[in-house]
């Protein structure tokens, strides 16, 4: 059973949103399989240093798109979106400085992360983009 499982409440309905969020599941799922398999410790480094790229790749590209529908909640958008690249880079700095015991903590955060802020923030800009032809 995943950690973390897509369905449709969480689309935005915007297509490359969508697939990006189903691959930021598809990478905390990683995490939590080699938790379940004992190698959480093994794994999270790499997972957290993936995870804080593609995220960047991403808010880029999310923020694009909202720019381009002169969306008028981008600032309070951005700022979300910058202290999750924050919070990921203390992850990694913690992990890089020798402290374990991170993967439970950044399976939990990013599961409570995410789905929160797709189903508080991005839902709010989903028909903001599709009534500008993003979809």
């Amino acid at each position: 059973m995943e950690f973390m499982t897509w369905n449709p409440s969480y689309s935005v309905k915007v297509k490359a949103c969508d697939d990006d969020h189903k691959k930021l599941f598809a990478m905390i799922n990683t995490l939590h399989d080699a938790m379940k398999a004992g190698h959480g410790a093994d794994k999270v480094a790499g997972i957290v240093q993936e995870l804080g790229s593609y995220a960047r790749y991403h808010f880029d590209r999310e923020e694009a798109l909202l720019e381009k529908a002169k969306y008028p909640d981008l600032p309070s958008h951005r700022a979300q979106h910058h202290a999750f690249i924050q919070r990921v880079e203390q992850f990694r700095k913690d992990l890089v400085a020798g402290q374990g015991g991170q993967s439970v903590a950044v399976a939990e955060f990013m599961n409570q992360w995410l789905t929160g802020h797709i189903r508080q923030i991005d839902q709010k800009y989903s028909s903001h983009l599709n009534s500008h032809g993003i979809s």
